[in-house]
């Protein structure tokens, strides 16, 4: 048998009534508090200092376990029987049952991993479930393509982590991450409520570069006009293309204009009152307004890609004619022998040949419009990481390792104690090592990483054409 107690209660010299969560694993009892909460089946138990015979009775009339010390050889019996002991820490197991079963669950004896499970379960099972929002299409939209939407979001998710997760350290930690965001969101508050002046400088900032943008932007369709890095375009290819540019630059100024004298004027309110609500949605409504400026950077790109890609892929498939095979769209688009006559075979070649005489011209338009969505991707994704991490910031984690807090200890050790130890009785020592404030972050956070760019899927969209969002 083995038996799993704290070591202030073997020291105790009373006589006391214990509570055993049997765990199914049979010789093996661990002592718990009885306010401990638990789903694992309860049984009751006395610890008799000084072979009394009235404990001995009560086991007999109650049905309880008859646990016996000898305080003189230290020598412990679970109903007569020699039982090995493992000593833990006062309330060790009820400060670290959450760290010490999501990170060393794989380490732990088997009715303690038991007890903890049961524990967690219980709390989970008697804990509100989370409100979640009704998905629409609306709120599908706004979440892909709002920042703002995203962050507020994000926020609310972590409110009901706070309030609903099963978890104490997690709840602990929602909370300082909502406090945080909030925190500098107020001390920015401040700043922009200091200088409420520099509205009417901002937004004549803005307009002045989103016009110099503009012009920036015909001189480089004017560039690409003129063989660009002596290139030998198609002129009436490039004209039209100039043309149909210049024109979507016009919508745009227009677009510009009306953008500047709605929204401008109020995006510095909106940004003070969204500090007070945290810092992730004024970096979300910046965000925003950085799209809206730049949505005619994403057409001009979107145009480009969409030729790019049906010039690209009507290329392969010519080719693919040219060399008698074609794709069966009714067996998953697999190719097929395809034998083709002189006059198809005429026509494929003369199409395949125009065609490919084209492509470095649209390719020109493709590169450069590409190249600048790309840079203004980034930008956009370097200020959503910020916003994700200010929605992590280890507030919490960090108090508790800063403070070597009792409830950070997950790494468990099993020795043996040779001053409680007997020939009939092996007594252990089993504790619990402070982790790591890596391993803390990871625990509080249920959240993954924040989601990093892969480069490669990037660079194989742009090759095939595909729409970057």
């Amino acid at each position: 048998m083995i038996l799993y107690i704290e070591k202030e209660i073997l020291l105790d010299t009373h006589c006391q009534d214990l509570y055993l969560c049997d765990t199914g694993v049979n010789n093996e009892y661990l002592v718990t508090s009885p306010i401990d909460q638990c789903s694992c089946k309860k049984q009751q138990a006395i610890l008799c200092k000084y072979d009394h015979d009235l404990c001995q009775n009560r086991c007999l009339s109650e049905q309880k376990l008859y646990i016996k010390q000898n305080n003189e050889s230290n020598e412990i019996l679970i109903n007569n029987h020699s039982t090995n002991v493992i000593l833990l820490e006062k309330n060790e197991l009820e400060y670290n049952s959450e760290i010490v079963y999501i990170c060393d669950r794989n380490n732990l004896p088997k009715p303690i991993l038991e007890h903890l499970n049961n524990k967690l379960t219980y709390t989970k099972n008697n804990s509100t479930t989370d409100v979640l929002i009704s998905q629409t299409a609306i709120c599908d939209f706004l979440l892909k393509h709002s920042m703002l939407v995203q962050n507020a979001y994000g926020m609310y998710l972590k409110f009901q982590q706070a309030r609903h997760n099963p978890f104490q350290l997690r709840r602990h930690a929602n909370i300082g991450y909502l406090l945080a965001n909030i925190f500098v969101g107020i001390l920015c508050s401040f700043i922009l409520f200091g200088n409420f002046d520099l509205n009417r400088l901002i937004s004549n900032e803005i307009l002045i570069q989103t016009q110099n943008l503009t012009t920036w932007i015909k001189s480089i369709i004017e560039w690409l006009m003129h063989a660009p890095v002596g290139l030998k375009l198609n002129q009436p290819l490039v004209d039209f293309l100039a043309r149909f540019y210049f024109y979507h630059i016009y919508l745009w100024s227009g677009y510009l204009e009306a953008l500047v004298i709605t929204v401008l004027p109020y995006l510095y309110q909106l940004m003070f009152i969204l500090c007070f609500f945290g810092i992730s949605l004024v970096i979300g409504a910046i965000c925003d307004f950085i799209r809206l400026l730049t949505i005619h950077l994403y057409c001009f790109y979107i145009y480009a890609a969409r030729l790019f890609n049906w010039q690209i892929r009507l290329l392969i498939n010519l080719f693919r004619l040219f060399c008698g095979k074609k794709q069966n769209p009714l067996r998953n688009y697999r190719l097929d022998s395809h034998l083709c006559d002189i006059d198809q075979l005429f026509i494929v070649t003369l199409s395949f040949t125009i065609l490919l005489f084209l492509l470095p011209s649209i390719f020109m338009y493709y590169a450069v419009f590409t190249s600048i969505w790309t840079v203004t991707v980034l930008t956009v994704k370097i200020i959503q990481y910020i916003g994700q991490f200010l929605l992590q910031i280890p507030v919490y984690e960090f108090y508790l390792w800063l403070m070597g807090s009792r409830i950070i200890r997950g790494t468990p050790r099993l020795s043996i104690n040779y001053g409680y130890s007997t020939d009939n009785t092996v007594c252990f020592n089993f504790h619990f090592d402070p982790v790591s404030f890596f391993t803390l972050y990871h625990v509080c956070n249920i959240h993954s990483s924040l989601s990093l760019i892969s480069f490669s899927k990037l660079f194989l969209t742009i090759l095939k054409g595909q729409p970057m969002v």
